[in-house]
């Protein structure tokens, strides 16, 4: 898996120099977002751009303070999928990695990147661009680099793959960082469903279980989170030890807990009223999900249990006292979502006629 060439970053000039709408009349600093306050329209990229996460200073090897994500190359043919960073607050790109700094014969992504002391851990996925190839990648697995140099990486493990007694794991998501050797992520089943013989595949991730991966070794170790059957999001506590993770059921409007050294699972919010919870996020006794919206949970009886997600609403709630405010439009479909730096603002995709931006919203 370590690439052929190493990491190129890219001035920001080279990205997203196309638009998709003028910019607002205004004065803004060189190099500055192309707006004021919030919400605030962050990227203007002519392809996708997702899974954002907010870095946080000393992250060593150019890690320092922003937003990193995975930028689509709508400007390439073989529309490949890189990481990117941002400043905090938006603007223009001062960082850019792809597996290659040209256009090649295949699709190269990197996925969902969690960092960490310097480190990035992420998925990797490569597939060949030929008439008749099938729609599932050619090469997968979760992977960890620096982040000066994220092709230069250690397999952790190749995906998909299977446990003894559990369903195969074709894909991983909601990578994170329990301790400097120990990550934890979502195990899922991905589907290629038709909506009609003659239309194009989507792809439909829903999540398994939950695992945990200890790569202090040379073999890293897999373990399944006790009693996390058909989770669909997860995310570490607030704190140093990395003790406690939260996480998401599918079709459940509940956000549970649970602390490694207790075993001890519960419940710490509800969105009952407002309908099924995914994409957890938290930072300092708070958190953020998308609820509701354009969600389906179907149960087959052959293929079992599948969530359909087109995004939802984003709701902010302070642990402490149970207050649940909706935050940014209401009409907008928000996905996978994630505090800034500072915790006080969260970074989330929006999803429009099938594509992605990033926005940056105030939290309460």
């Amino acid at each position: 898996m370590r690439a052929g060439l190493a990491a190129v970053w890219l001035a920001a000039a080279v990205v997203a120099c196309e638009h998709t709408a003028p910019f607002a009349p205004g004065v803004y600093p060189p190099g500055g977002p192309f707006g004021t306050g919030t919400p605030l329209r962050l990227t203007y990229n002519p392809g996708t751009d997702l899974a954002p996460t907010g870095l946080r200073g000393g992250g060593g090897g150019g890690g320092g303070v922003g937003i990193l994500y995975t930028a689509e190359r709508g400007d390439r043919e073989d529309l490949d999928h890189c990481f990117a960073i941002l400043p905090p607050s938006g603007g223009t790109i001062s960082r850019y990695a792809c597996r290659t700094t040209a256009a090649d014969d295949s699709v190269d992504v990197f996925d969902g990147g969690s960092v960490a002391d310097g480190r990035i851990a992420y998925v990797r996925l490569r597939s060949r661009r030929l008439p008749g190839r099938p729609i599932t990648p050619d090469v997968q697995a979760l992977v960890v680099a620096p982040l000066s140099d994220p092709n230069a990486v250690r397999v952790l493990r190749p995906v998909p793959y299977s446990l003894p007694s559990r369903p195969p794991h074709q894909g991983i998501s909601h990578v994170g960082w329990l301790t400097p050797s120990r990550l934890i992520y979502l195990a899922e089943r991905v589907t290629y469903p038709r909506a009609c013989s003659s239309c194009a595949p989507d792809t439909v991730r829903t999540g398994i279980e939950i695992v945990t991966l200890d790569f202090a070794a040379a073999t890293p170790v897999l373990t399944i989170v006790p009693n996390t059957d058909g989770a669909s999001s997860v995310a570490v506590g607030g704190g140093a030890t990395g003790d406690t993770i939260y996480f998401t059921r599918n079709g459940d409007s509940r956000v549970y807990r649970y602390v490694f050294s207790s075993s001890a699972m519960d419940t710490v919010h509800d969105f009952a009223a407002a309908g099924i919870a995914r994409d957890v996020g938290l930072s300092g006794g708070r958190l953020v999900a998308v609820v509701g919206g354009d969600v389906t949970y179907l149960v087959d009886s052959v293929l079992g249990a599948s969530q359909v997600d087109r995004g939802g609403e984003l709701h902010f709630v302070t642990l402490a006292t149970g207050a649940d405010v909706v935050i940014g439009n209401v009409l907008s479909s928000f996905r996978r979502p994630a505090f800034s730096s500072d915790g006080m603002r969260v970074v989330t995709e929006v999803w429009t006629s099938g594509s992605s931006d990033l926005w940056l919203l105030d939290v309460p």
